[in-house]
């Protein structure tokens, strides 16, 4: 890990008799280093230019200009400040949180002038070794992948970016990135999705029988969320970050459902949308509006018989709202669908955004329904449309 900077400092540099160079002494000054000119028996002359050093570094004519020498700088105040000001507005502060923090238990103490390419490959190479924090048992737990590093590194790319604007600096360092891996656009099939509703609705696939197994009572009631998730998910293509916080009244910083108009709002009425992260509203169609309105339904009536008011959230454990993402359930059901464990709840966009494309639903209104961009829907999914390439097909027929 790399440490924290000194500061401008003498240091006499050894000669080398064989090159005909003799020792003297040099300012230090984190990633810098400048002769004085002078040898070992001018040590006064030294500080003296050391001390002129200084003087012209923090001249008014350098304040007045606000550069800074990226060696003066501490990450940690980088991160702080991109922390307060500017994570709190990104499109999942949550997520946002977590990446700073993860990067300040590596660059804390250090300066600026100390991100280069070894340093950021150093970087990677020390997080993909740690365990990811949502799982309770830290010793059985997958590690971190490069690609969450790689998003990391992202984050502090745009913390000094946003650091610089306010205060210049002499230069600006440049983060390295490792490969972005292939983006992975796998979705269900019309089967794999009704296997993975059925072990949501409390049903365990056996592979040694080829049969489906009931659960118990108490299985079935912990997974009312999931089903509730998987619905919402595949007919809207809802990004599942937003999903444990659709609320079933109007709010202006959260999503929210108006079930008189069939609309789900995905951002709350004064949220800001994002330009990577779009939310516009999406018309429910016909049956998941049933859903939504038997959901609320029993809901209502749930909270009377325990005599308690009516859950806020949609997805919710007996009127509580989720306390984080869901993971833990998703993966029990995947497990008990008999589906591969790469599928994760991520599929369910992936998944809407393919079967829109196999109807061949007009890109800019399907990228409109998803939330998408229409490069986007191109790029991962205008392949399944029936459509694709067919000027091409019928040329070579």
């Amino acid at each position: 890990m790399a440490r924290r900077s000194k500061g401008a400092r003498l240091y006499l540099r050894r000669g080398r008799p064989e090159r005909g160079t003799g020792s003297v002494w040099v300012i230090r000054d984190g990633s810098k280093e400048i002769s004085t000119g002078f040898g070992p028996d001018r040590r006064e002359a030294a500080e003296q230019a050391l001390s002129a050093y200084i003087d012209a570094k923090w001249s008014p004519e350098t304040a007045d200009r606000g550069t800074r020498d990226p060696a003066d700088v501490l990450i940690a105040d980088v991160i702080a400040l991109y922390a307060t000001e500017k994570a709190p507005r990104v499109a999942d502060p949550v997520s946002c949180k977590g990446r700073l923090e993860a990067l300040l238990a590596y660059w804390g103490e250090s300066s600026l002038a100390d991100i280069k390419r070894s340093s950021c490959t150093d970087y990677v190479s020390w997080r993909v070794q740690q365990p990811i924090k949502a799982y309770k048992n830290s010793s059985d737990a997958p590690r971190v992948s490069d690609q969450a590093a790689r998003r990391e590194l992202e984050d502090l790319s745009a913390a000094i970016g946003y650091w610089a604007e306010e205060h210049p600096l002499t230069r600006r360092p440049k983060v390295v990135l490792p490969a972005k891996a292939e983006g992975s656009r796998d979705a269900l099939t019309r089967n794999e999705a009704a296997r993975l509703l059925k072990a949501a609705m409390g049903w365990r696939f056996d592979p040694q029988t080829g049969r489906w197994r009931r659960l118990q009572e108490s299985s079935r009631k912990n997974r009312a969320h999931l089903r509730r998730f998987l619905l919402i998910g595949l007919y809207t293509g809802t990004r599942p970050g937003v999903l444990p916080k659709l609320l079933w009244e109007e709010s202006p910083t959260q999503a929210w459902v108006d079930l008189e108009a069939g609309i789900i709002y995905r951002r709350g009425r004064a949220e800001r949308d994002h330009r990577t992260k779009r939310r516009p509203l999406v018309k429910m169609p016909g049956r998941l509006l049933a859903h939504m309105r038997r959901w609320r339904r029993l809901d209502v009536a749930a909270a009377k018989a325990r005599g308690e008011p009516p859950p806020v959230t949609v997805l919710h454990h007996g009127g509580r709202a989720l306390a984080g993402r869901i993971r833990t359930g998703f993966e029990g059901i995947v497990r008990d669908a008999g589906l591969a464990r790469e599928v994760t709840p991520h599929w369910m966009r992936h998944t809407c955004a393919t079967w829109l494309m196999e109807q061949d639903v007009p890109p800019w209104e399907a990228a409109g329904y998803t939330g998408m961009t229409i490069k986007t829907l191109e790029e991962f999914y205008g392949h399944h449309r029936p459509s694709h390439q067919a000027r091409a097909r019928r040329a070579l027929g």
